[in-house]
């Protein structure tokens, strides 16, 4: 079979902005897709007549898909179970137990489905994801048409998919052998945290990561208890053990990142280590606030995520770019901390950079993977529009998103996915939640819908 020669898809009219450091946005001409990559972008409209399928973007903004670099999309299933907690009691006295009880192939893959459709729908074309049983989320990710980064989780500790404390590194060689192998999915590795992942661990991590080309994830110095725990443990903080321990660097991705001084910063910094910003989480389980500005001026690469959805507790990307910008400026007390376009390229070009994907997507250039989502400006919220990356940042919501392409595929049109049935997903999720529910004695768990 020959590679096709004409445009599959034509984007005309409208709005462009291709890359989130830009100015502004710019009116749009033509821009074209073949064979999963941009041909062109914003050229010159030269006639009427186009090959292929024909999205007209008037009163439209084209730019790239959103990248939400931290994840445990699985959890879908287990949103609002715990609540208003500190992150430890929550952890602890809810979540473990839970995940012990509820948590299989299954479970993974239909929370991740309905991750992955509440992500979509909002613009993300990308997101890394730690979890268990990470073959499932990725053949989730396959069906609703979404880029992922499906990372294994990694503990010392008995977990749903290794039963037996330590035998982690036979699930890692299952997951690595049975994860799909699919252009949208890249496999990685998930060691928890410091304090649930020993020294031995992470060296062995690592090692695994650096044999496969892939990925190393942790939170990193999440809580005060954490990082008080691991100096009580090994005499260092968090971020100076994984570096005597040889386990920092380009390949690993630091999440959270919140309680750090300036020579640990320098130390993320020295050695390429990504770090991943998590806004609402942090404020919602009252862990603080990062130091993004300050790591940011060292060099260092932030993208910013989500975090789960059972502890942020949804996974829209524009209300959390705004409240990282908002936050920043808050604790700073300087309104131009975090102004809206660097936020903008955290969730864009940066994020892409923290995922090694800087050279596929986080732009819109010619060669580049098709990643574009389309934001309806026709909105009370967003008129007028003086500044896009301000109004992106301080105005606009998820639901503001149209269309959503990845890999050249319209996975979203006219705000509706076009690649699963969401009633089906969304049917199949209440059904298991009642399953949940009566576990955990909730009385009245949906009521109000006829299909539990």
């Amino acid at each position: 079979m020959t590679a096709p020669t004409g445009p599959e898809i034509t984007l005309i009219n409208g709005l462009i902005l291709t890359h989130p450091g830009l100015k502004d946005a710019v009116p749009h001409g033509r821009s074209t897709i073949c064979g999963g990559r941009l041909a062109e972008v914003n050229v010159p409209v030269e006639s009427a007549l186009f090959a292929g399928q024909v999205i007209d973007c008037a009163n439209c903004l084209i730019m790239p898909g959103l990248i939400n670099c931290h994840n445990h999309a699985a959890m879908s299933l287990l949103r609002g179970v715990a609540d208003d907690l500190p992150l430890e009691r929550w952890l602890n006295g809810y979540i473990f137990p839970s995940e012990s009880k509820h948590t299989d192939p299954d479970f993974v893959h239909l929370g991740t489905m309905l991750s992955c459709l509440e992500m979509v729908l909002g613009g993300v074309t990308t997101f890394a994801d730690g979890y268990f049983f990470m073959e499932n989320a990725a053949r989730a990710a396959i069906e609703v048409g979404l880029r992922a980064v499906v990372a294994q989780g990694i503990l010392d500790l008995p977990t749903p998919d290794a039963r037996a404390a330590g035998s982690w590194k036979e699930r890692v060689a299952d997951f690595l052998s049975a994860c799909p192998q699919d252009p949208l999915i890249s496999p990685a590795l998930f060691c928890h945290s410091p304090y649930l992942c020993g020294p031995d661990t992470f060296q062995e991590a690592a090692r695994l990561a650096d044999d496969h080309d892939a990925l190393l994830f942790s939170h990193v110095c999440e809580t005060h208890r954490e990082v008080e725990d691991i100096r009580a443990r090994y005499g260092r903080t968090p971020v100076e053990h994984l570096e005597n321990l040889g386990v920092l660097g380009p390949s690993f991705v630091a999440v959270h990142v919140i309680h750090v001084s300036d020579e640990e910063m320098d130390l993320l910094a020295d050695s390429g280590t990504k770090v991943i910003h998590c806004p609402e989480s942090n404020m919602k389980l009252a862990s603080g606030v990062s130091p993004v500005r300050e790591l940011i001026k060292r060099g260092v690469t932030v993208g910013i995520g989500t975090d789960g959805p059972a502890s942020n507790n949804n996974l829209d990307l524009f209300e959390e770019m705004r409240s990282a910008s908002l936050m920043a400026k808050l604790v700073t007390k300087d309104p131009e901390a975090l102004n809206s376009r660097t936020v903008l390229r955290m969730a864009c070009l940066d994020a892409a950079k923290a995922l090694g994907m800087e050279d596929r997507i986080g732009s819109l250039e010619p060669g580049k993977c098709a990643d574009v989502i389309v934001i309806d400006l026709d909105r009370p919220h967003l008129t007028p529009m003086y500044d896009v990356a301000s109004h992106l940042i301080y105005a606009a919501r998820a639901s503001d998103v149209r269309d959503v392409l990845v890999n050249g595929k319209v996975v979203v049109r006219g705000g509706r996915a076009t690649s699963v049935d969401e009633d089906r997903i969304k049917a199949a999720g209440r059904a298991k939640g009642g399953q949940i529910a009566r576990g955990l004695g909730v009385t009245n768990f949906g009521a109000v819908f006829k299909d539990v």
